[in-house]
């Protein structure tokens, strides 16, 4: 049986109540354990495991279960692996974070109430965060930010789909598809009421200057060799 989403959020109240519980600045680290203790607890209850062997959870334990449940162990995975990398376990962090970004990977097509764009707003904090450093290639990460892209334009919001097309291709190894996709975007925007632009957050002169852009980056890719 999978355990509710009560639990993990009376995990995260816990988290939030141990924390004030630890006065002082002199206790980071004993902050850090007992933050880490009570994840560990919970996404053992979840997958149904000991916290001992969360090392040895991979990405077929986290599958099966419930999208809303998925979101939420991937927060809490997320905090785990940044806990993790503040304390120097690099490996472990590494491995946690790859669990949350499939986690969010697998639920960015579903709304959520809670949250604004749960899934979606918490891949993209993912991906700035120093852990992403030991976890992903840039390749990957720029794959994330590939798939974010294609989400906010999905919904229409798209100064923020611009933003994450710009980074994926920074980071994409391969970005020649990703270009023409681009391209397609901005003269889909091109077309549109200039109302519609301004109130989805891109100007038409944005939108006319992030073209230009795609079409030199597009030219440059034509003359390399």
């Amino acid at each position: 049986m999978i355990i509710q989403n009560r639990h993990l959020e009376k995990a995260l109240n816990d988290l939030s109540s141990a924390y004030e519980s630890v006065p002082g600045e002199d206790h980071e680290y004993e902050d850090h354990s007992i933050a880490l203790a009570i994840i560990e607890r919970v996404l053992a209850d979840v997958l149904h495991t000991k916290p001992e062997l969360l090392p040895l959870v991979n990405a077929t334990d986290i599958e099966p279960l419930d999208y809303r449940v998925k979101a939420h162990v991937g927060r809490i995975l997320f905090v785990r692996a940044q806990l993790l990398y503040e304390m120097d376990e690099l490996d472990f962090a590494a491995q946690s974070a790859r669990l949350s970004c499939q986690a969010f990977r697998e639920t960015l097509s579903f709304e959520f109430e809670d949250e604004d764009r749960y899934a979606a707003n918490h891949l993209h904090q993912l991906m700035t965060r120093d852990v992403a450093t030991v976890a992903f290639r840039p390749d990957e990460v720029g794959e994330s930010y590939e798939l974010l892209f294609d989400y906010y334009v999905e919904f229409e919001l798209f100064d923020r789909a611009e933003d994450m097309l710009f980074h994926a291709l920074e980071l994409r190894d391969r970005p020649h598809a990703l270009l023409q996709r681009g391209l397609a975007f901005y003269d889909d925007l091109a077309s549109r009421d200039t109302r519609v632009l301004q109130k989805r957050g891109l100007p038409r002169h944005e939108v006319n200057q992030g073209r230009r852009e795609i079409l030199a980056k597009i030219e440059e890719l034509k003359t390399d060799p």
